[in-house]
């Protein structure tokens, strides 16, 4: 990550500063909700990796993630990347414990990958984009990508 690197090095400022510049690239319910809303605390329902490829289409793989937000007014969203060029996961549930029992998975793993934690998306070139997710459960997600779309499916 480049703004939010650890608890101490957190540069809220300046990651607001780049995100602001990049909502234009996004459709207006994403653009919203980026700049008004996050999905800090919510819980990861379901995880999708889908490959729409045809023999036509450039990078036909789209991510789709479900998330429970919990925020006043939140709901279940849908958040899809699109044209994806790189997905990278690495969960694992035992690096998910307490910080004074280290050999203790948090809530005997019954939470899986957790809830989200932090995120950041910045620029990779005028057309690519990378999101970067870290979890509750210590897992990181990175993915590449020339879109991404959060629409809401329930209030």
């Amino acid at each position: 990550m480049k703004y939010f690197v650890d608890d101490e090095h957190w540069d809220v400022t300046g990651y607001s500063k780049e995100l602001k510049k990049l909502l234009p690239r996004f459709n207006k319910e994403t653009a919203k909700f980026l700049n008004m809303h996050s999905f800090h605390d919510g819980k990861v329902v379901s995880l999708t990796v889908l490959n729409k490829e045809n023999g036509k289409t450039k990078d036909p793989t789209t991510i789709k993630m479900v998330i429970e937000q919990y925020e006043e007014g939140g709901g279940i969203y849908e958040a899809q990347w699109v044209n994806v060029r790189k997905f990278f996961m690495d969960y694992d549930i035992t690096r998910n414990v307490y910080g004074n029992k280290p050999n203790e998975i948090v809530f005997g793993g019954r939470n899986g990958l957790d809830a989200w934690g932090y995120d950041e998306i910045i620029p990779l070139s005028k057309k690519k984009l990378q999101h970067e997710i870290f979890l509750f459960s210590q897992t990181k997600i990175i993915i590449h990508c020339s879109n991404i779309k959060i629409r809401k499916l329930k209030s």
